[in-house]
């Protein structure tokens, strides 16, 4: 087994690459040869084939920060 090889875990996120599409989620489970993902802020799940999801790159984290950072919303 490779030791650089990525495994994502359940409520991490992770970039789904099929279809060139590049979407991110959390991952909600792995099951049967498939990792499910939700969209950050709710959503419908998906399934992505374990080959086709990858580690997030640092650019992708800055906008999975922004998507999931709850907005303060100081008195007037």
């Amino acid at each position: 087994m490779d030791s650089d090889k990525w495994v994502p875990a359940v409520k991490s996120y992770a970039v789904d690459t099929s279809d060139g599409a590049f979407r991110f989620g959390r991952v909600t489970r792995c099951h049967e040869g498939s990792v499910f993902l939700r969209p950050p802020g709710g959503g419908a799940e998906w399934a992505a084939s374990p080959e086709k999801v990858r580690r997030p790159t640092d650019d992708e984290w800055a906008r999975i920060r922004v998507v999931t950072t709850p907005v303060r919303v100081v008195g007037s």
